[in-house]
């Protein structure tokens, strides 16, 4: 089934309320919609949540903005792929990485938009074009963005309300504002919420960072991502921490897995479809952390519904990916399960909301990314008129 058009195209979502983290000058909620066409009509889409003040440690991986994202799938990755077979995924990648160093979002876009197509014309959903779901839900980890701690607690208590079993604390801007933070959230909360910090790379050198971190652990944390920037201090860390380590911006691709693993930086990896550039690349750094007996899960910056629906099917045919995943549960304006939990967008671009269950995404089962995205709405949503 050959492809006939790629094009993209910017949009918006609006937010339930301000989200942040730790180096984070723009706003949440701005995408690119990537959409591949095939000769019998069949139409893959795709999407990219490009950031250009987030990438690598010391810069190894670039920032992108839904600019480069545009112009990349239209003038260099989307010509390149025209009257290929949309089946023909791994040869695709192999092409874009051929025509264009980096730009891993824009290629991941792409990467979504083929398999959804392939799907479709299969008949299949994603996570059976991946090998079949090895889980019978996605867990989903609340993120709490940098707030004021009293709004931070609310946000907390409300999600793990909501049924969610797992938050993911924003951190590192103020260590003594985490840990107190920490230690009142494990006072309300109890023993069965999984608290994990993420620094995002703030607590600085190996020796500081160590020390923010075991206080930490006293005050109850369960797991603590990315509190320093770059292998050796992250070693350092991971040496000296009683509670996991989890590497984001220190693992990009499989390339970094190896390096983490050699240099002993970490106990898991924070894995985003973008990141690896697609389906492809996160699959090696998952099946690599597995048989390290590493584990993992599914992150990103916070995705609409379609790059939420590729999360998903993901993280359900990944065995690695076992970790509560950072993502969001996507529905449509008034229709979402939860008040709090995965709530970070007041409407959405899906028909119907993603069915969710005690605080776990359940797997789509229809063709493709198994959701209807409502195209008149996209347009709506569309922040190039």
């Amino acid at each position: 089934m050959k492809i006939i058009s790629i094009t993209a195209f910017p949009f918006s979502l609006p937010t339930r309320r301000d989200f942040r983290w730790a180096g984070m000058l723009g706003d949440l909620g701005n995408f690119v919609a990537v959409r591949v066409e095939t000769e019998n009509g069949v139409v893959g889409w795709g999407e990219a949540t490009p950031l250009p003040d987030w990438g690598g440690d010391f810069g190894r991986h670039a920032g992108e903005t839904v600019k480069t994202v545009i112009e990349m799938v239209q003038n260099v990755l989307g010509p390149a792929l025209i009257g290929s077979d949309v089946s023909d995924v791994t040869r695709a990648a192999q092409i874009m990485n051929h025509v264009a160093v980096g730009n891993v979002y824009a290629k991941c876009a792409v990467s979504i938009a083929l398999y959804d197509a392939w799907g479709k014309v299969t008949g299949l959903p994603v996570y059976r074009l991946l090998g079949g779901k090895v889980r019978d839900g996605v867990a989903v980890a609340h993120m709490v963005g940098l707030m004021p701690q009293a709004e931070a607690v609310q946000e907390a208590v409300m999600a793990v309300e909501d049924g969610v079993g797992t938050l993911q604390i924003k951190g590192g801007v103020d260590s003594a504002r985490d840990i107190s933070l920490i230690t009142e959230l494990r006072r309300l909360l109890g023993d069965g919420i999984t608290l994990r910090m993420d620094a995002n790379q703030g607590y600085g050198h190996g020796k500081n960072a160590s020390r923010v971190v075991r206080q930490l652990t006293d005050a109850g944390v369960s797991l603590v991502e990315q509190p320093s920037q770059g292998l050796r201090y992250m070693s350092e860390v991971t040496a000296s921490s009683s509670v996991p380590i989890v590497a984001d911006e220190s693992c990009w691709d499989i390339h970094d897995a190896y390096d983490v693993v050699r240099e002993r930086a970490a106990d898991c990896f924070s894995i985003y479809l973008a990141k690896a550039g697609g389906f492809g690349g996160a699959c090696k750094v998952a099946d690599f952390a597995e048989s390290h007996l590493m584990a993992c899960d599914v992150n990103g910056s916070i995705e609409s519904a379609i790059g939420t629906a590729a999360n998903v099917h993901f993280a359900l045919a990944r065995p690695s990916v076992s970790l509560a995943a950072v993502i969001a549960i996507s529905a449509p304006s008034g229709t979402h399960p939860y008040r709090v939990a995965g709530h970070y967008y007041d409407d959405d671009v899906l028909a119907e909301p993603m069915a969710v269950k005690d605080g776990a995404l359940l797997p789509p089962d229809a063709p493709g990314l198994g959701i209807v995205v409502d195209e008149e709405k996209l347009q709506s949503f569309r922040s190039d008129k």
